[in-house]
């Protein structure tokens, strides 16, 4: 079965250095704050910490509003183009008139 150890893991701790204890399932620090030892979903998906996590989320987000605003940019160009061809055109057919 499953077996909970808690150790003094955890900072600040009494020692000079903290103890490490990968197996442990709990960690307490020596204000008796406890923690549980267990890979949370961002460790999982192989970033560091939450600082990692951050950086990449911040960056996708950079990528995704340069996308969008090139996007909206080509779609504006596409529509001025249409609409200036067809002020040409009508510029010639008038000047054809006179």
């Amino acid at each position: 079965g499953l077996s909970t150890f808690v150790t003094d893991c955890g900072v600040p701790s009494d020692f000079d250095e903290a103890l490490a204890c990968e197996n442990c399932t709990m960690c307490c620090n020596a204000h008796d704050d406890c923690y549980p030892q267990q890979e949370t979903k961002v460790s999982k998906s192989g970033l560091k910490d939450y600082g990692a996590f951050s950086g990449v989320l911040a960056v996708f987000f950079v990528v995704f509003c340069c996308m969008a605003t090139l996007l909206l940019y080509v779609i504006g160009r596409y529509k001025d183009s249409g609409t200036y061809l067809t002020r040409s055109t009508r510029r010639r057919m008038r000047l054809k008139d006179d």
